[in-house]
């Protein structure tokens, strides 16, 4: 009877492979600004909210969030856990009477403990890591300049190192003009991130609805005017609207009635100051009105079978950097080639710079259908910046909104210096790890006095960055800007100029090497045949050939855990295994049936879901 208990211990291991719990696919950890001057930066709290809309927006069991706080010493706020309705409500329960006192702000300290403090939660193999750092300050743990110069450089090489090395986009917030805007861009830029200067503390909302749109990316519905349209393939949609504190917004439902802004079977609501976030399940179909909202900010995100997708586009795009966009329409898994129902669709794309509560519109263009896909390419921005990417598909009878946010900066920093006697040195450094150094080359193009100019090319040192040191004669007055030939790790090609900067030597004196007049960047767009230098904006043509930026995503396999498990558990069984009484032998046999049979339809589940996730990563692989 030995067998029987055997056998049945190992379908239950069996069981637990097959039939896994929830995992988590995104990691959040919050990095709050805990010094006094938050009390100025942030006298609302509006950090608060921030924090309860990204726990609110995220899906419950699809997501882990931690928030800690920073100051003289760092300090847990709300330990890493699964998002739930219990953490919600614990998280609900600390943001407001968190304290803001702390008199020096240590950076370096935070990072560090948060790289050493280990993963929570049931997360997924190859999540997703997002941090989000939220400061007004700078590097100042010591009244000594060189102690904080120390601190700045340690987490811009040793710390930033590690984040790049273990996949993390560390997101900055600037909540006034008096941080350390360098140090928080190249954190957010060497992770691909996004670095935001908040104008209003009421932008911080903003900013951490952005954060999680970029995220974990949904279809969504557009507004017309205060009004939008659920089809009958809406299963659920979420509301999220902005609005002045102490005003309750008015969700007019198809049929005239109210929406009750009570939580109940078919509606959840989550509620704030400044913002309300509204679920409502199977909602009703038609047209539905939305009132005392900022309707500029607020969204109508869905969950449905047919949905439109759109190629993903990496966090950081460099200037110049061509985009390839392609939009499909997928009935649950498959995408939709039908021209029947394709010649009813419209595509628009319309490209939005971000700047604080401005939104300038750079762009707008409908795409054209080529086999069964709606493409377009943007040859570059050259205005660095944060952008959304709104991708509006109109099928008549029901519409989709995409909305992806990225940020667009130069590929490299370019820097000038004098190291000593009578020489200069220019070095330019890549901003990030997409741009692949031995396929890119940096050429610097020297104007003297007299008019006329050299080239010369910038030599690679090592594998990390270019430099050259110049020695300067006597009344030497030099011009000098590079320019990058650049690739993307994907291949993709581009040119960008760097600012002019200038060297000079009066006489036998030291050589001054600085930044000269930084010429006009011109229009936001370009055309693939204009130079960089071209001030004419253009509408791009989509191209037929359509290059996909979609990184490859890693699905490690649990296959190695499991079997370490199973054998584990094999041991156990055979140092425990006693002979069976017949109640025993009937309990274990009928447990052995049930399992047989669950397995047998795991097998056949995930064989069809596999199936199905196959055809759909191919059908993307076309996008």
């Amino acid at each position: 009877m030995k067998w029987l208990k055997i056998n049945t211990v190992l379908l239950v291991a069996v069981l637990s492979f097959w039939m896994p719990s929830s995992q988590a696919d995104t990691q959040f950890r919050v990095i709050v600004d805990a010094s006094g001057s938050m009390l100025i930066s942030d006298p609302d709290k509006l950090t608060s909210e921030a924090l309860r809309l990204i726990s609110n927006l995220a899906p419950e069991e699809k997501a882990t969030l931690g928030i800690w706080l920073f100051g003289e010493e760092p300090r847990v706020l709300l330990p890493e856990a699964v998002v739930n309705k219990a953490n919600k409500a614990k998280l609900a329960s600390y943001v407001d009477s968190y304290v803001t006192q702390d008199v020096k702000t240590d950076l370096e300290a935070i990072v560090k403990l948060l790289l050493e403090t280990p993963d929570s939660g049931d997360l997924k193999p190859g999540f997703n890591r997002h941090w989000i750092l939220v400061t007004d300050g700078m590097v100042d743990i010591s009244l000594d300049d060189a102690v904080n110069k120390a601190s700045r450089d340690r987490i811009l090489n040793e710390l930033t190192d590690k984040l790049e090395e273990r996949g993390i986009h560390l997101h900055t917030i600037s909540m006034t003009g008096y941080t350390d805007k360098a140090l928080l861009e190249s954190l957010s830029l060497r992770t691909n991130a996004t670095h935001t200067e908040v104008a209003i503390p009421e932008d911080l909302l903003d900013t951490f609805d952005r954060i999680f749109t970029q995220a974990s990316p949904s279809d969504e519905l557009p507004f017309d005017g205060n009004r939008f349209t659920v089809d009958d393939a809406i299963k659920e949609l979420t509301l999220v609207v902005f609005h002045e504190n102490g005003i309750q917004p008015h969700i007019v439902k198809p049929d005239g009635t109210l929406l009750s802004l009570v939580s109940d079977q078919n509606v959840s609501v989550s509620t704030s100051n400044h913002y309300t976030l509204i679920t409502v399940r199977a909602p009703a179909s038609g047209e539905w009105q939305v009132n005392n909202v900022d309707l500029e900010r607020s969204s109508v995100r869905v969950i449905t079978d047919l949905s439109g997708q759109a190629t993903p586009i990496a966090p950081v795009i460099f200037q110049n950097e061509p985009i390839y966009s392609t939009v499909a329409l997928f009935q649950k898994d498959k995408v939709i080639k039908d021209d029947k129902i394709l010649n009813l669709l419209t595509v628009k794309q319309t490209l939005v710079r971000l700047s604080g509560e401005q939104k300038e519109t750079v762009f707008s263009h409908t795409m054209d259908k080529t086999n069964g896909q709606f493409k377009q390419r943007l040859e570059g921005i050259t205005e660095p910046g944060n952008y959304e990417l709104v991708s509006l598909v109109d099928g008549k009878t029901f519409s989709r909104q995409l909305s992806q946010f990225f940020t667009v900066s130069p590929a490299i920093s370019f820097e000038g210096s004098n190291p000593s006697g009578n020489l200069v040195s220019f070095s330019a450094k890549p901003v990030n790890l997409k741009l692949n150094m031995q396929r890119s080359n940096v050429k610097l193009e020297f104007t003297y006095n007299n008019g006329t100019t050299e080239v010369e090319e910038m030599p690679l040192i090592g594998q990390g960055y270019w430099e050259i040191i110049i020695p300067v004669s006597a009344n030497d007055n030099v011009k000098v800007r590079a320019q990058l030939i650049g690739f993307t790790q994907t291949g993709l090609r581009f040119e960008y100029w760097t600012p002019v900067w200038h060297f000079n030597r009066q006489g036998n004196d030291e050589p001054s090497v600085g930044l000269g007049e930084i010429a006009p960047l011109g229009a936001a767009i370009i055309s693939a045949a204009a130079s960089n230098k071209g001030v004419t904006p253009m509408s791009v043509s989509p191209s037929i050939s359509v290059v996909s930026d979609a990184e490859e995503r890693s699905d490690a396999s649990p296959e190695e855990t499991s079997m370490s498990a199973e054998e584990s558990t094999t041991e156990k069984v055979m140092d425990e295994a006693n002979s069976l009484s017949k109640t025993e032998w009937l309990l274990y046999g009928a447990l052995n049936i049930g399992g047989i049979v669950v397995i047998a339809g795991g097998i056949f589940m995930y064989r069809r879901i596999k199936k199905n996730n196959s055809i759909k990563r191919e059908e993307l692989d076309d996008v």
